[in-house]
């Protein structure tokens, strides 16, 4: 009989963590697994990438108001489940904790009575698909997967509780940083957690980055690169004043911005108090940014808090000078050789910066160490394998 496979995750955006279920997903098609991801809407850029041997599942289904659910349940005789709906919907809103709410959220949709080899909450803490999973899952094994620096919700998993992640069988984090986290809350669960590296499909990745023309502006200056979602934790905002100071020293730069999020209009406004309307460029969600990468001179991720960051991988598979500052991307760096590590400070940035630009020997020293790294994480697939094949 064909092993039985669940990933459960919330929706199919143009990011990190789906980036990284494609390439997983894709990485099985070679065993015979039936394969399914179940999502809580069906929407995002990635949404058409996953193959298609996989079963695709709404959770929710058609989008509904919790009335039109309920008359929906009272139309077909079902009258307890709409009387649930309603009362769900009220304690819901009512609550402020994200795990009650998720829990609530999960005792509104029925229990899949499949029998599964593993399920696997993908996209984790503090997440609607860690309650769905544990709740309305049956599975011989169930796994959750730890996407983030946790301490960045410390409060929030607390109230979630060691004992609710204590009875999943396996906690992977996608950084040996993430899995440190993870244990400094919940030391108790050591021995379940485990890092397991975001699969990255390098032989993909190149060709992608050849497919089609990157920028168009023709700039014949340095060009400068950061990729993610506009966010506070990304520490986007912090580019608008380092990049002026370069400006006024008399560079002759310019910082792409690829993503998209709730920090746009901030730094939008700050392009316009900082006159950088020609240096710094917002260009939005871009489905294929390898180009952009591959024809970038220098790549900085700023981020305030990170578990891993796919686009450093990336950015070291395409052979790129990186910056980034001292989270769970720095494990993927050696300082000074492959690239350079610095706190999150504007002015370490700034410093990190100009090394790199009056320095272009150092820049073909990162560039050339890093064309000899193999960076390939389809290995880490063999312990999900295992784990599967190994299911009681």
């Amino acid at each position: 009989m064909r092993k039985k496979v669940l990933f459960v995750t919330q929706r199919m955006i143009m990011g990190g963590i789906e980036k990284a279920l494609i390439a997983m997903l894709n990485s099985m098609q070679l065993k015979d697994y039936d394969v399914t991801v179940k999502l809580m809407s069906e929407e995002g850029e990635l949404y058409e990438e996953i193959p298609e041997f996989v079963h695709v599942e709404n959770i929710f289904g058609a989008r509904e108001t919790a009335l039109e659910k309920m008359w929906k349940y009272t139309k077909k005789g079902d009258i307890i489940t709409a009387v649930k709906t309603g009362f769900y919907t009220k304690l819901i809103q009512h609550t402020v904790s994200n795990y009650k709410q998720n829990r609530y959220y999960s005792r509104m949709v029925p229990r899949d009575e499949t029998v599964y080899d593993i399920a696997i909450a993908y996209h984790s803490p503090v997440t609607f698909p860690d309650v769905y999973v544990m709740n309305n899952i049956k599975a011989k094994q169930k796994a959750v997967w730890i996407h983030c620096d946790v301490s960045y919700f410390e409060e929030a998993l607390r109230k979630q509780g060691e004992r609710f992640y204590s009875r999943f069988d396996c906690i992977f984090c996608v950084s040996k940083y993430a899995m440190t986290k993870f244990i400094d809350i919940f030391p108790n669960l050591k021995d379940k957690t485990f890092p397991f590296y975001n699969v990255i499909e390098r032989d993909k990745l190149e060709t992608l980055s050849k497919a089609e023309e990157s920028y168009s502006d023709r700039f014949k200056g340095i060009r400068i690169l950061t990729v993610g979602r506009l966010s506070v934790e990304k520490g986007q905002d912090m580019i608008p004043e380092i990049l002026s100071k370069l400006l006024l020293k008399g560079y002759h730069v310019r910082w792409y911005l690829i993503g998209e999020g709730i920090l746009r209009e901030k730094i939008e406004t700050m392009i316009k108090e900082y006159q950088l309307e020609n240096n710094l460029l917002l260009l939005g969600t871009v489905k294929n940014p390898y180009p952009y990468i591959k024809d970038c001179d220098i790549y900085i991720q700023p981020s305030r808090h990170e578990s891993y960051a796919l686009t450093v991988a990336e950015a070291r598979i395409l052979r790129k000078p990186i910056i980034t500052t001292n989270t769970g991307a720095a494990e993927q760096i050696s300082q000074g050789e492959t690239g350079l590590i610095v706190n999150f400070e504007k002015e370490e940035i700034y410093h990190a910066i100009l090394r790199l630009l009056n320095d272009k020997r150092l820049r073909e020293k990162f560039s050339s160490n890093l064309s000899q790294q193999v960076v390939d994480t389809t290995k880490e697939m063999e312990r999900l394998y295992k784990m599967v094949e190994n299911a009681p």
